[in-house]
């Protein structure tokens, strides 16, 4: 496969699995150095591993987007080994399922901190190097469920829209500085995320 990527330096949150490691393993097979970020350090090595399987450059980090001095030491960590940092991809997420007026308020709160304010917060700490890299590019992971809505997932519903209001908004911010921000919108995919709403569904 061509190296189109060769030289890009990324950082993924959430990499440890689903979608987010699948985002890695391409990116590192395009020829990125990538920094596989997740809260389990277990499954951020796994990855690695694969990556380095597939003859790619990783490396893994423990952090908690959802933590504020995680975050800043993350991205100050991912840029020092790096040498800087091009690209960025807020994947790290959380699921909410349940009727709203069952979620307690540590559930929604985790949901919004982890979902939304994470991609905030990571995407400050790290927009001051994206604006240097002279070619930075941020892929925020999004849902579809952020712009149809399901029953159940309400509140992860709502975070997720917050994303795609946060990176219309951002990619004018960032835009006058050759960044550009995106975000992607998933339908279902069987990850580990998914699969309490799948039972959920097959049990009723």
């Amino acid at each position: 496969m061509e190296k189109n990527l060769a030289g890009v330096r990324a950082l993924v949150t959430g990499a440890g699995s689903g979608i987010g490691r699948a985002i890695a393993r391409r990116l590192a097979v395009g020829g990125a150095t990538v920094a596989v970020a997740d809260v389990n350090a277990a499954r951020a090595e796994e990855t690695v591993a694969l990556i380095g399987a597939d003859g790619g450059q990783a490396f893994a980090m423990i952090a908690d987007v959802g933590d504020p001095v995680s975050v800043k030491g993350m991205v100050a960590e991912a840029v020092k080994r790096m040498g800087g940092l091009d690209a960025l991809v807020n994947n790290a997420g959380v699921s909410g399922i349940g009727w709203v007026e069952n979620l307690t308020e540590a559930e929604m709160e985790r949901i919004f901190r982890v979902n939304l304010n994470g991609v905030m917060r990571v995407t400050a700490a790290a927009a001051p190097h994206l604006k240097k890299s002279g070619r930075g590019r941020i892929v925020n992971l999004s849902s579809v469920e952020g712009i149809r809505g399901s029953g159940l997932l309400s509140v992860y519903g709502a975070s997720k829209a917050g994303v795609i209001g946060f990176t219309r908004a951002n990619a004018l911010e960032l835009g006058r500085f050759g960044v550009t921000v995106n975000a992607l919108c998933p339908g279902p995919i069987m990850t580990e995320m998914l699969a309490p709403l799948v039972a959920n569904e097959a049990g009723r």
